[in-house]
């Protein structure tokens, strides 16, 4: 049975490891489109837009058939057109239109030529259509009977392929057309799209037709359209218009919100050796918007989740998110990744550039510690543990958008720049933006641009981060050797695999000073799997320190003695360094190492390391590093109070950290943060008045419905079930779209924790399984994966997952769906498999029996 299995075993890994993703490489391109007009009308409240695109189109070589990316559309008509040779870009109105033959499956439409069009020549395609409600791609929203509140509007979000879903186009990255879009709605509501304002025009009929132009090519994903009311704010930077859309009625929230927009402008400018290129720059904050942000060219769309009210901005600001998307109108929009393996070109690009304006505005610590935080969001990745950031093989192109193409492609850049130190990195960044102005890119055509801006050789520094998965996994030993005066430093790559090659840099400190001067820096090179290095100190170092100023993204284990990790603790000039130093001591339990958390909490001068000190008491626990907490829930940095009631949350049961949560909830704080970290810890901590505490906050709205949500958690970790109707009226539409998600993640702690019986189960199950059908994404996605923890009493909503698995447009919502399927099925297998079971181990008995059979008759053939 042994040799059977093993064998079965042999067979499902040699055919798992045949499954792997199919290899994706761009597909062959007869046809070039130059230009995209599109003339809209559209009609908010019957969610449907009537269209005719005017294509204008050469050939790479002669062909008989255009096929364009047009998914869920009602085409009327296809006409060719002659181009205009005064104006090319609109068609000759004087000569007819043929009409053409043409097929369209629901995905693509394949218009068939007059005859063979000869490679280089021109034409126009003149396509007339209409969508309704769209799958993706264009979104509707408007009051209904529950969200009466709801504005009419209309969002585009065409990244990574989903503009076919509302224009007909070439859907892929490494397409650029110039683009304009005439579009008409009711009068009194505003569109914005890419490029200037050509017109605007008010019509008899109670409609005004907006004219937006793109005069520089750009992709076809980058394409916008947004039809909203809104309140718009006008400024100037350099001669061109910067705008800003909000909500109607929210026009004093721009200020707080936006005001460091065109000093981002002019930093980025001077950083990148390039000029914002394009003709404008507006930010428009939509209703339920997908994501954080999207980086339409010249038209950024957020989500107005990132609008601050005055009370929110005591301690939030959308710097970073607007820093990002503003970012992409070089990386990204100016210069495009040829194809999703190179994603990292973009979104690797613009989350480094959270960390530059980080650096630029508030300061090196800052941007420190905002590294930090990236770095253990890879680590935490097994997708950037398991492949690289340049993979050709993925299962769709929304499964490239993860932690390699962006906090580790912004690492990537980091250690690029520390490699060759500024004056060649940005060398070679102006370089590589000017060659590749208005084009698409592979990652080779960044490192050669980099390579002879700077007249290095970086092959080996592009294959270790770009071209393999993972990491370097480091045990760093330092030891002081006093016979010889030497320190001694010993590093081990413990990954699998060959070893990555670096640089390691060595900070010490001989004497008792920390002053500047005071440091000493070494740098060793790491090239093999192990490898011991010695520094001559003279008299025994105050403090050794590796890698202080982060040039090494690595899974660091460094063993030194307690008085180098408590020196590092007080006063590296590294912010990382101080709260890697944390960290380290947040795993001891000595009252000792607990009194020196306490001590350098008080003393910490920056709030980033402060945070990471209170992380580190919560994580170490004991009676000195409550009362170090309980002291700091008055610390002047609101960010640093909300650090100390999250870490109060590890004292469960204890009575002093209960009454100093339960204070700060009486007495309320100026942030609205604050409150809600001292909520969700309230009920963490096990108060036994919990629920009684958390109920009236459910009254409360605050921005973004952080208090709400934190009660609604709370609640749900309160291990009571006489919470159920109460959570379950949450998840209900009507209420706020935050709150509803929270009560639905609630849900599912409840059905874990607080033991409920089968009968509540079942309502549970039901409750959640009403909000998968007909709601928006992120709530259907929350629906599922509540509903994946629940088992048997998930079965009930199987078939609506497996539906949302087979057919929803969202595939993050599909994904989710599909693998709360696979979930309840483990928990819950079908008579039918486990019929199927019994055969199979019936089949392995006989095998086996056979087998037996065969070996004593083998033994007695031995024996003769």
């Amino acid at each position: 049975m042994t040799r059977i299995l093993s064998f079965i075993f042999l067979v499902v890994a040699m055919s798992a490891a045949c499954a792997q993703e199919p290899l994706r490489t761009a597909g062959p391109r007869p046809v070039d489109i130059r230009h995209i007009r599109l003339d809209l009308n559209v009609d908010l409240p019957h969610k449907q837009v009537d269209a005719t695109a005017f294509l204008r189109f050469g050939t790479q070589r002669p062909t008989q058939a255009v096929a364009l990316d047009a998914v869920g559309f009602e085409v009327k008509s296809v006409l060719l057109g002659s181009v205009n040779g005064s104006d090319r870009n609109n068609p000759d109105q004087d000569k007819p239109r043929p009409p053409l033959e043409f097929r369209h499956d629901g995905k693509q439409l394949l218009i068939e030529l007059p005859t063979e069009w000869p490679a280089g020549r021109e034409g126009w395609l003149v396509i007339d259509y209409r969508i309704r409600d769209p799958k993706d791609g264009l979104f509707f929203f408007g009051p209904t009977a529950s969200e009466p509140e709801v504005p009419l509007t209309v969002w585009s979000q065409g990244e990574a392929v989903t503009n076919r879903y509302w224009f007909p186009c070439l859907d892929h990255p490494d397409q650029r057309q110039t683009t304009e879009l005439v579009v008409t709605v009711a009068d009194g509501f505003e569109v914005l799209s890419n490029g200037r304002l050509a017109g605007k025009k008010t019509n008899a009929d109670k409609t005004v037709t907006f004219h937006w132009k793109q005069e520089q090519a750009h992709v076809s994903y980058l394409v916008t359209l947004v039809v909203g009311k809104f309140d718009v704010e006008r400024e100037n930077w350099n001669g061109k218009e910067v705008l800003y859309y909000v909500p109607a009625g929210r026009r004093g929230d721009i200020d707080r919100t936006f005001r460091r927009t065109r000093d981002m402008m002019t930093f980025f400018s001077q950083r990148f050796g390039v000029e914002y290129p394009w003709a404008k720059y507006a930010q428009v904050m939509v209703e339920q918007f997908s994501a954080g942000g999207m980086e339409n060219t010249t038209a950024t769309t957020l989500t107005e989740r990132a609008l601050l009210t005055k009370r929110a901005a005591v301690d939030q600001d959308a710097e970073g998110l607007i820093a990002h998307e503003l970012a992409h109108q070089w990386w990204g929009d100016l210069v495009t990744c040829r194809d999703w393996a190179h994603l990292w070109l973009n979104e690797g690009w613009a989350s480094f550039c959270e960390v530059l304006w980080d650096e630029h505005a508030h300061g090196k610590d800052q941007a420190a510690i905002n590294l930090l935080h990236k770095a253990r969001g890879i680590l935490g990745s097994g997708t950037a543990r398991e492949r690289p950031i340049v993979d050709r093989r993925y299962p769709s192109t929304m499964s490239m958008f993860d932690a390699r193409a962006y906090p580790k492609g912004a690492w990537v850049l980091h250690m690029l720049r520390a490699k060759l130190g500024d004056d060649l990195f940005w060398k070679g960044v102006k370089l590589y933006a000017t060659e590749h102005r208005l084009k698409s890119v592979e990652t080779a055509d960044f490192r050669r641009a980099m390579e002879r801006a700077s007249g290095v050789n970086l092959e080996r520094f592009f294959y270790d981060w770009t071209e393999r998965p993972g990491w370097p996994v480091l045990d760093v030993k330092i030891e002081y050797l006093s016979n010889v005066r030497l320190t001694k430093i010993t590093v081990k790559q413990t990954q699998a695999g060959e070893a990555f090659q670096f640089d390691l840099p060595v900070t010490y400190v001989a004497g008792g000073s920390t002053t500047k001067d005071a440091w000493h820096e070494e740098s060793f090179p790491v090239t093999e799997k192990e490898h011991t290095f010695y520094v001559r100190n003279g008299s025994a170092p105050h403090q050794v320190e590796i890698d202080q100023n982060q040039t090494i993204l690595a899974d660091w284990h460094i063993d030194q003695g307690r008085d180098f990790w408590a020196n590092a603790l007080k006063a590296s000039p590294g912010a990382a360094y101080r709260a890697r130093a944390a960290e380290h001591f947040g795993k001891s339990k000595d009252p000792q190492d607990r009194e020196l958390l306490a001590e350098c909490l008080k003393n910490e001068p920056y709030w980033g390391v402060a945070t990471e000190i209170a992380r580190a008491l919560g994580e170490s626990g004991g009676d000195a590093s409550r009362d170090a907490l309980a002291s700091a829930l008055k610390h002047r940095e609101p960010k640093v109070r909300r650090a100390c009631a999250d870490a109060m949350s590890k004292f469960v049961g204890d009575e002093k950290a209960t009454a100093a949560l339960r204070d700060l909830l009486k007495r309320g704080d100026a942030s609205e943060s604050v409150e809600a970290a001292a909520l969700h810890a309230y009920a963490r901590i096990r108060a036994t008045d919990a629920v009684a505490v958390l109920m009236p906050w459910l009254a409360k709205s605050s921005h973004n419905e952080a208090l709400r949500v934190a009660a609604l958690r709370g609640l749900g970790e309160a291990h009571d079930v006489s919470v159920l109707d109460t959570i379950i009226e949450w998840t209900k539409r009507g209420k706020p779209r935050d709150a509803r998600i929270a009560a639905l993640q609630a849900l599912a702690n409840v059905a874990t924790t607080a033991n409920p019986d089968d009968a509540q189960r079942k309502t549970i199950a039901t409750a959640i399984g009403a909000c998968l059908d007909g709601e928006s994404p992120s709530v259907r996605r929350t629906a599922a994966e509540a509903l994946r923890n629940l088992g048997r009493a998930a079965s009930p909503s199987i078939d609506v997952l497996e539906m949302i698995a087979r057919h929803d447009p969202n595939e993050f919502v599909a994904e989710t769906a599909r693998k709360a399927v696979e979930q309840i099925r483990a928990n819950t297998p079908a008579p039918v498999e486990v019929s199927r079971l019994r055969e199979e181990l019936e089949k392995l008995k006989k095998a086996n029996d056979d087998m037996r059979k065969r070996l004593d008759q083998f033994e007695k053939m031995e024996r003769r």
